[in-house]
């Protein structure tokens, strides 16, 4: 495998002006692909990027925990400090997923200074794609906190409950408060709202509802929805893992981390893990299963994610499907998975990936998810 090492070497042969003619021909299709309103530009003027061999980590697949820990790190540092956003310029697809990244940490340009992106929107904060409105008002007078959808604007809200979705995994807790212009709501009136327009799923994608209901509810827990019938957890897990994956938007990636949520929670409880749980952790082991055996040797997934073997030269396209398919087995996978050499040649690749993109805007979809899924990893090993 080329690693990170052996890239720095080649770089560093040549001249300095050759070095970064090299970088901005290979990353030229991200630079014209990639642009518009979804891109993510760097952070001004807080922090200017260096050449990508400053200070770089020479990380192999050999390399002991410790290195690879510090070569996940020191990347997740580097992209959080050097890429900036502005509630006056991105819209919330942008800055959403940033969330889901960096969580409280990731800070945003507002009217009002820099800040905590979590912060600005719990006091009431809006930009495009997320202004939150007063939802459905229920029984015991309580009202729900509604965010609407604009499917494929790459501004707001691209999939039902996805912003909820983002701030359950960046830690919100179920009592925490969030203002709708001057009224106080919580993350528990949004996610009974998302519970009540279970129904309104039209597109059946239930992963990014399931991410909530796993962080704040039992996992056999059921509700009444706005058609009067009533609904569950098992019953979402079991629509998910019923669909096909190769037909799914990313590759299916969304619908395995949902349901590998749910899985989690399962297992905590101490549950039993029959029926259609049972199903579920045969569904997330066979698709882990395809990751591995569809891999390229360079240490990336494939460009078709999981389902057939893929490989292409854009580095935009690389960093998507590795990132999307990282971070699902980070959230699935169990802990011999994530020390397994394959997983581990996969995050040196996307690091280094991430290294050859320093200086580039680059999506904000796929560079959240890529980083998503080294934080997430992160995470399961620091705790194995």
């Amino acid at each position: 495998m080329k690693g990170i090492s052996s890239v720095k070497q080649s770089m560093d042969n040549q001249h300095p002006r050759h070095r970064l003619l090299s970088r901005r021909l290979m990353l030229g299709s991200i630079a014209t692909s990639a642009m518009g309103i979804s891109g993510c530009p760097l952070a001004m003027p807080q922090t200017l990027p260096g050449d990508a061999s400053d200070g770089e980590q020479t990380v192999s697949v050999g390399s002991d925990d410790r290195e690879l820990a510090t070569l996940v790190r020191d990347t997740l540092d580097y992209e959080k400090n050097s890429r900036g956003l502005s509630v006056s310029i991105n819209g919330a697809w942008q800055i959403f997923h940033g969330i889901l990244a960096y969580g409280s940490e990731f800070l945003i340009d507002t009217p009002s200074g820099l800040q905590s992106a979590v912060e600005y929107f719990k006091a009431g904060g809006v930009c495009d794609g997320f202004r939150p409105r007063l939802g459905d008002r229920f029984d015991d007078g309580e009202y729900g906190f509604k965010v609407d959808m604009q499917a494929s604007t790459k501004v707001g809200q691209g999939h039902r409950d996805q912003w909820l979705a983002v701030v359950a995994q960046a830690g919100q807790q179920r009592n925490d408060q969030w203002k709708i212009d001057e009224t106080t709501l919580t993350i528990e009136n949004w996610l009974r709202q998302a519970e009540f327009d279970v129904p309104l799923n039209y597109e059946a994608e239930f992963s990014w509802t399931l991410i909530p209901l796993s962080f704040y509810r039992p996992s056999d827990y059921r509700w009444t929805a706005r058609d009067g019938e009533t609904y569950s957890t098992e019953l979402l897990v079991e629509s998910e893992v019923l669909r096909d994956l190769a037909a799914s938007v990313c590759g299916g990636t969304h619908r395995l981390i949902g349901i590998a949520y749910a899985l989690r929670n399962r297992v905590t409880e101490g549950s039993a893990v029959t029926g259609i749980w049972s199903q579920a952790k045969d569904h997330l082991a066979a698709a882990i299963e395809m990751a591995r055996v569809n891999q390229n040797p360079d240490g990336t997934y494939s460009t078709a994610y999981l389902h057939r073997t893929g490989w292409c030269s854009d580095l935009g396209e690389s960093l998507g499907t590795t990132g999307h398919v990282l971070e699902t087995i980070a959230v699935a996978g169990d802990d011999e998975t994530l020390r397994a050499d394959w997983v581990r040649r996969s995050v040196v690749k996307l690091c280094e990936i991430l290294e050859l993109c320093r200086g580039v805007d680059l999506e904000c979809g796929v560079l959240y998810h890529a980083l998503h899924g080294l934080l997430e990893y992160q995470r399961r090993i620091a705790s194995a």
